[in-house]
């Protein structure tokens, strides 16, 4: 199925996953040491946020309203907030954090409906500044249908060396530019063999490889930076835990494993790529305590994992030990 009309499916998915279906199995309820955020327009509020990245000490979420903001994760302040320049047709879906032209921090936001990356400085927590934008709507070389994340790769100087971003909507491809936004190649297309993709969520740069949430295929795939396949993991032999059910939010920890968000069963995964093996998982769905609603992303700070609970429009913290 196409990007657009996995719509419907995930809303089956999604509510089979309430009642127990699609193969989804629940790790407990989350057990929050911080909450952020409550539904609202106001700052510090949320209109179902399903973007988030985080740094050594803050979170940045963006909200189907277009507000992007930064928060203290230990007090839960804003620090920041502004609206992109553009959303009457649609809001980012994915923002990332990695050095900026310059080497020092900046937020890539997949601007998801004008076909675009833009890039703003962060190093001053409250005077974010547009760096730069790159990309157009079309299916040539360079050009994007709904791009969904970006990967930074950095090199020794620690300024960016390529930038992955990854799109869906018929081309469900992953871009790679240089440093200059030029483009260099891509790979993949809309499918589900081994080099193909349905809706590629989420990627992020893992021991030295691409790692690749596919969300319509229930599946995360391992990339070599220049786009061979590496190896697929669904989830499917793993009787404890069940298969992946549209894996979204994706981020990366220390010590080379990954925290996976599924959107379709409403909880978090830790996983070893490598060995192709999930940790741990938490969450589960429902409206109580410790319950999740649908997450889009996921991010890390010392130890505090922190899962955009998107349905519930907060952020819910949790200690996952050590290695992030």
């Amino acid at each position: 199925m196409s990007g657009r009309a996995s719509g419907m499916a995930v809303l089956v998915c999604a509510l089979a996953a309430a009642s127990g279906g699609c193969g989804a199995q629940s790790g407990g309820p989350i057990e929050p040491v911080a909450e952020l955020g409550e539904g609202g327009t106001q700052p510090g509020q949320f209109s179902y946020p399903r973007a988030m990245d985080s740094d050594d000490g803050t979170l940045f979420v963006v909200d189907k309203l277009a507000w992007v903001q930064r928060f203290d994760a230990g007090s839960g302040e804003v620090l920041a907030r502004w609206r992109m320049p553009e959303y009457k047709l649609g809001k980012p879906t994915g923002i990332t954090l990695a050095p900026g032209p310059d080497g020092r921090e900046a937020l890539y936001v997949a601007d998801t409906h004008y076909n675009r990356v833009m890039i703003y400085g962060v190093s001053d927590p409250s005077e974010p500044a547009l760096l730069a934008s790159f990309g157009s709507h079309g299916d040539d070389d360079g050009e994007f249908r709904f791009p969904t994340d970006v990967a930074v790769l950095a090199g020794d100087d620690g300024r960016p060396q390529r930038i992955y971003v990854s799109e869906y909507g018929g081309n469900d491809r992953i871009s790679v530019f240089d440093a200059s936004y030029t483009f260099l190649f891509s790979f993949g297309s809309f499918g589900s063999g081994v080099d193909q993709f349905d809706r590629p969520q989420s990627i992020a740069i893992v021991n030295g490889e691409l790692v690749v949430a596919d969300a319509c295929n229930h599946r995360l795939g391992r990339f070599t930076l220049g786009g061979d396949p590496i190896a697929w993991f669904d989830g499917s032999d793993d009787a404890e835990h069940g298969p992946f059910v549209y894996p979204y939010g994706l981020a990366a920890l220390r010590d080379g494993t990954v925290l996976v968000s599924e959107y379709g069963s409403s909880r978090v995964r830790r996983l070893d790529p490598a060995a192709g093996k999930t940790l741990a998982v938490w969450g589960g769905p429902g409206y109580e305590p410790g319950q999740l609603a649908h997450p889009w992303a996921v991010a890390a700070i010392d130890g505090t994992a922190y899962v955009l609970d998107s349905g519930h429009n907060r952020v819910l913290g949790f200690r996952i030990g050590g290695g992030l």
